[in-house]
């Protein structure tokens, strides 16, 4: 590979035509902000290290429109990469020692030997024994939420994967302009961008599916138990189009994936809350008590599945192969689903079906809860639906972008899955959402064929603020919005008919200024001018992450 010298990078930037329209698209706009990123990250790079060959690694920030929560199960995702990304400019070290700089002078330089760190446990072991062994587990407290964290579980990540290489450290300066807290994945595409530069300056080329297994790990290191679609959405990423696809991180397999051009008639706005996850107490019970149950709820499904005389339930061990085809019907699926309790005791849970993982995952999600705030029950049906009629949504979200007659209804599909996700009250929705999984509810809709998908559940991950800019957007003509990520704070998304994408910005713009939104977002002083202006961006697809190579 080619590599230059710092200041001829530079040069690049300055004296010629952007280099690299293949990989941002054409629009001036982004070419300009990504020419300004490539540049303060090299100039540090320049200030701190002296000039010298260098290469260039990237990685995008990602959206998802639709399948939400339903990663860590194998569900159908519809991924996006994001023009806002992290950079790394790099140069290896004359040792394995690695000294990492940052543009953000909120984060203090790093250093650390890749050998020194990986001693610290057996790395021959399975990567999760390894991290969750003492001496890591001890020096990982020790630097809780250092961005060191990540780069470090970068190298590791590389050295578990490759054993027989002795790998050389770096001397790297990273750059992002991804907002942190945003739900677009700044975290991730740090650990990505920081993959690559190790594995380019070592000599190993990792494939895709490599790739996003590696970067989960990394991730898995700070002490995060993401899923891949992150990484998925970065690695399988490609310029103006939206990926399709089910990952599903024990049988990882890409090559199913399906692309889409994005459809010039539409556009999607990334819309910044400027909120932060701060659950305490009975909230951030309720939130983790429905994450517990739906890591359960697959397993009680399968086992009702097989009390109903199925032989084929090994087969559903992820939702994408939940499909209603394959459980037999709309019909056969909401019938499936009345044999799920709507809530049920631990004890009825430990009682009623085999769960090995039932204590282990339970102390997971409460042990840092207080004894007696610990919930003693749990509603499965919500959850569970959620998850099976969500990943439905999304394979099915996938066609209707194909027909341009579809729009609308692709555009309802994301207003649905929010209101699954939906936690403010008052809207008449959210009641309607609250009778849907009863036995009564299931029935009726059996009776009229409602199909399967048009089911919202019952996860409740989204925030009044979410829920605020959900609607905001919709009131003013987008096609449909949701939350976007995790939840609970974040971002939304809005799909809409590229000719209404002004007029529904100002309406969120005018949103974020409003008393209601400050008083939601616990806001002592409203947002600046400049941060309302950001908050609402269209996102424009780059491709995905890799090296970025001058001739």
């Amino acid at each position: 590979m080619p590599t230059h010298d710092t200041s001829f990078w530079l040069n690049a930037l300055a004296l010629g035509p952007f280099p690299f329209a293949e990989v941002y698209g054409p629009e001036p706009d982004i070419q300009q902000d990504r020419a300004m990123l490539l540049r303060r990250t090299l100039q540090a790079h320049l200030q701190r290290f002296g000039d010298g060959p260098v290469r260039v690694f990237r990685s995008p920030g990602r959206i998802n429109l639709r399948g939400m929560h339903v990663d860590t199960h194998g569900g159908y995702l519809n991924l996006m990469t994001h023009q806002r990304e992290a950079v790394v400019v790099a140069r290896p070290s004359d040792s394995d020692s690695c000294v990492w700089n940052n543009i953000d002078l909120g984060f203090e330089e790093s250093s650390f030997s890749i050998n020194e760190k990986a001693a610290l446990g057996d790395l021959s072991r399975p990567w999760l024994e390894y991290i969750t062994s003492a001496d890591v587990s001890r020096n990982l407290a020790a630097r809780r939420g250092h961005w060191e964290n990540y780069l470090a579980g970068a190298m590791l990540s590389i050295k578990h994967r490759f054993p027989g290489a002795a790998l050389q450290g770096l001397h790297a300066t990273v750059g992002s302009d991804i907002p942190r807290g945003a739900a677009l994945s700044s975290s991730h595409a740090l650990c990505v961008a920081a993959l690559l530069a190790g594995a380019g300056w070592n000599g190993i080329t990792l494939s895709p599916a490599q790739g996003i297994l590696a970067a989960r790990d990394a991730e898995w290191y700070t002490g995060a138990r993401s899923g891949v679609s992150d990484q998925g959405a970065m690695f399988l990423g490609r310029r103006e189009q939206m990926v399709n696809v089910a990952l599903f991180a024990e049988e990882l397999e890409v090559e199913s994936a399906r692309y889409l051009r994005w459809p010039f008639p539409l556009c999607v706005l990334v819309v910044h809350s400027h909120t932060q996850r701060s659950l305490s107490g009975r909230e951030l019970v309720d939130y983790t008590r429905n994450r517990f149950a739906y890591s359960m709820a697959m397993e009680i499904l399968r086992q009702e599945m097989q009390a109903m005389g199925r032989k084929d339930t090994a087969y559903f061990d992820r939702l994408s192969r939940m499909t209603t085809e394959a459980l037999g019907g709309d019909a056969v699926a909401f019938e499936m689903l009345k044999r799920i309790p709507q809530e049920i005791s631990i004890d009825e849970m430990r009682q009623r079906y085999i769960l090995p993982k039932l204590d282990e995952t339970y102390a997971q999600y409460f042990g840092g809860v207080a004894e007696a705030d610990r919930p003693t029950t749990v509603k499965l049906r919500g959850p569970l639906l959620f998850g099976l009629t969500e990943s439905e949504r999304a394979r099915v979200f996938y066609g209707l972008l194909e027909n341009a007659a579809d729009h609308q209804i692709a555009g309802e599909l994301m207003t649905l899955g929010h209101l699954g996700d939906q936690v403010s009250a008052g809207t008449g929705a959210s009641t309607k959402r609250l009778q849907m999984w009863s036995d009564t509810m299931l029935d009726a809709l059996i009776r009229r064929a409602e199909p399967f998908f048009m089911c919202p559940g019952d996860y409740r991950a989204s925030s009044p603020v979410l829920d605020l800019l959900v609607k905001t957007a919709r009131d003013a003509g987008a096609l449909g919005a949701s939350l976007t990520g995790a939840g609970i704070a974040g971002s939304i998304l809005a799909l809409c008919k590229r000719a209404d994408a002004k007029k529904v910005s100002e309406a969120l713009r005018h949103c974020l200024r409003s008393d209601a939104y400050r008083i939601l977002a616990k806001k002592d002083e409203p947002l600046s001018e400049a941060e309302v202006r950001e908050a609402v961006v269209v996102n424009h697809a780059t491709a995905g992450a890799g090296e970025l190579v001058l001739s």
